[in-house]
């Protein structure tokens, strides 16, 4: 009986990880204001990130600022201080691919990403302790006005361009001015399995009232 019971916990483990990865983490705030054809429109206040700068391809940018993110939040700060993890983790194009190793056309190609944890709202930007590896910076970000679409899945470089160019496209029709380069949003832990994983991407839009959303 007792070796049924520890069988049985021993199922649950992975069930209960499964459930606590899938709880609502703390996020930046943000109102909705607008939505669109497949995305909606959200306004930002200022908020705080610990970023890196990597060069690599879509998908190791990520493994390689991970581990110095990651760092910096489990104590490798001047203070040794553990902060709370936040979501999202946000990943950035800075240039346009290189043509070291593939053709300058393809999305596969080496390139410098900006990668960033988001940090805890009630740390204002002052609070927060300088990191101690020298890949990371902390930055303020201002407010901004954002156009997103969600979307379930793995964190693949094909399906994100899908999604992609599917929000670039609705905000072209909409009329809508983009302001800078997408961002790749993850909000879950890398064992959560790939459908029941959100993901997003995000684009700043001129915050000029032009284009003809639907207002909420």
């Amino acid at each position: 009986m007792k070796r049924k019971a520890l069988m049985a916990i021993a199922l649950l483990i992975p069930l209960v990880m499964l459930a606590l990865a899938l709880l609502s983490v703390a996020e930046p705030d943000f109102e909705v204001v607008a939505k669109g054809d497949g995305f909606e429109l959200r306004r930002y206040p200022p908020f705080n990130v610990a970023q890196v700068r990597v060069n690599a391809d879509f998908e190791q940018a990520s493994e390689r600022a991970f581990e110095p993110l990651l760092g910096y939040i489990k104590g490798g700060n001047r203070g040794g201080r553990n902060l709370p993890m936040m979501a999202p983790v946000n990943q950035q194009p800075l240039d346009e691919p290189s043509a070291a190793g593939s053709a300058s056309t393809s999305t596969t190609a080496p390139r410098a990403w900006r990668v960033q944890f988001v940090m805890p709202r009630e740390y204002p930007l002052s609070y927060l302790p300088p990191p101690a590896d020298e890949r990371v910076s902390l930055q303020r970000l201002p407010a901004r006005l954002l156009a997103v679409r969600r979307y379930r899945g793995g964190w693949g470089e094909a399906r994100y361009r899908e999604q992609e160019a599917a929000l670039l496209e609705a905000l072209a029709a909409s009329g809508a001015t983009i302001i800078g380069a997408p961002i790749f949003a993850r909000y879950n832990a890398p064992f959560v399995p790939g459908f029941l994983r959100r993901n997003e991407v995000l684009v700043e839009v001129a915050d000029d009232g032009s284009a003809p959303f639907a207002r909420d």
